[in-house]
């Protein structure tokens, strides 16, 4: 099977690696003893190692690089690349045969341009959906409600609007897709609530390099009472966090927290930081490869993730494996997936006061070691080698079969 991916992902020199980025890159690696060519189109070729024999990497650069890391532009750098990539991509298809177009994220970028090549080429298109911008299971989407959703995560007037114009670009083109395959049981209700066929939809799920993590061994006592790790964006909660480590410090002055990613709110999170007086109670990392992420995880305490927008929670799920008890806000997906999980705290979304109580409650209450133990064993649930699987599996059925036939509960 030849399948063509259409992999667009802001470098990782700029922004933290998501959790789409590492679902992609670890469905690669078990594919690569699969009877499986893939020919991947990447607009920053460093992720995907050269080891994947299987995988061949078409780099593609924006031809537009700014030095500026606000939205506008991330925004700007995305317009130039689907353009160069539209222009460039149809090429790709006259010189090979392909059974099928992948796009491993649901971001406009991955869409118009697999879109554009599903459209002009006939071959079947399969789109990863990891998440939309909605907090509601159980209702449709329209402009006001996704607008309001923007505003109350922070989001000024101008940039509210550009995002919701831009959710709704996306769940149209999420109408063309022979077979979306979602992350979780909330992502697949979403989609299916607001226009796409049920019989279209594909739950796989996510997993964790449980290996990895236990291969990296720290010793000496915790370093970090709190850990963030995750895109520096203010979705993701991070002003949120700054406020109520605040509180934690006005009880616990020594407590110190740990942020590590990058994004494009770093500057103003490090004013805000600063201008709290906090500089010597939060660090912040910065881009760390695997194994440095991995030991910071285990010399902290406790994993805090206060984002509103997920359609999984890798980075949850990473927190468990590396034996860490986890407080986040009590959003679908994170409920969905980790709601079983004794060690993981679901707080209110937005009540700062509450985060913090539970926070503080974790950290004094004597039971890291027993979390710890909870953790790691709920994290051995997630396998990336069965996800790949699935997707292999859906994926093939989706190109011998009509889309409506490939049916399966997972």
């Amino acid at each position: 099977m030849r399948i063509l991916s259409v992999f667009f992902h802001p470098s990782s020199n700029f922004t933290a690696v998501g959790g789409a980025e590492r679902r992609f890159v670890e469905v690669l690696k078990a594919w690569n003893t699969e009877d499986v060519r893939v020919i991947v189109v990447d607009s920053d070729p460093k992720l995907i190692s050269k080891k994947l024999v299987k995988c061949r990497v078409v780099g593609m650069p924006s031809p537009l690089r700014f030095p500026g890391k606000g939205l506008l532009h991330i925004y700007l750098e995305w317009v130039s690349w689907i353009i160069k990539a539209c222009l460039l991509c149809p090429k790709l298809m006259r010189h090979q045969e392909y059974d099928v177009i992948l796009a491993p994220n649901n971001t406009l970028p991955n869409l118009i341009v697999a879109s554009l090549l599903h459209v002009v080429s006939g071959v079947p298109l399969c789109v990863t959906v990891h998440h939309m911008d909605f907090s509601h299971v159980d209702k449709s989407a329209n402009f006001s409600s996704v607008y309001r959703e923007y505003r109350e995560a922070g989001f000024n007037l101008p940039v509210a609007f550009i995002k919701t114009t831009a959710f709704f670009m996306i769940l149209t083109l999420l109408r063309q897709p022979d077979l979306c395959i979602a992350v979780s049981r909330y992502t697949a209700a979403f989609l299916s609530n607001n226009g796409i066929a049920p019989c279209r939809i594909l739950v796989s799920g996510n997993g964790v390099d449980v290996d990895l993590i236990e291969s990296i061994v720290v010793s000496g006592r915790k370093v970090y009472d709190g850990v963030f790790v995750g895109r520096i964006a203010r979705e993701k909660g991070i002003f949120d966090l700054v406020a109520l480590w605040k509180k934690i410090v006005s009880h616990r002055p020594e407590s110190k927290l740990v942020v590590i990613g990058s994004g494009p709110d770093v500057s103003e999170l490090r004013d805000v930081i600063e201008a709290l007086g906090m500089g010597s109670q939060v660090m912040l990392k910065g881009y760390c490869d695997d194994r440095t992420l991995y030991g910071l995880m285990k010399t902290s305490k406790a994993f805090l993730f206060p984002s509103v927008f997920e359609g999984w929670g890798l980075a949850v799920g990473e927190a468990l494996a590396c034996g860490l008890p986890v407080v986040c806000y009590d959003i679908p997906a994170l409920r969905e997936v980790f709601g079983q999980c004794p060690s993981v705290f679901f707080v209110p979304v937005g009540n700062a006061r509450r985060f913090a109580e539970t926070v503080e409650k974790i950290l004094e209450d004597g039971r890291l070691a027993e979390y710890e133990t909870v953790s790691k064993k709920y994290a051995e649930r997630f396998s990336w080698k069965k996800v790949a699987a699935r997707d292999l599996e859906v994926i093939r059925k989706m190109i011998h079969l009509d889309a409506c036939t490939t049916q399966k509960s997972f």
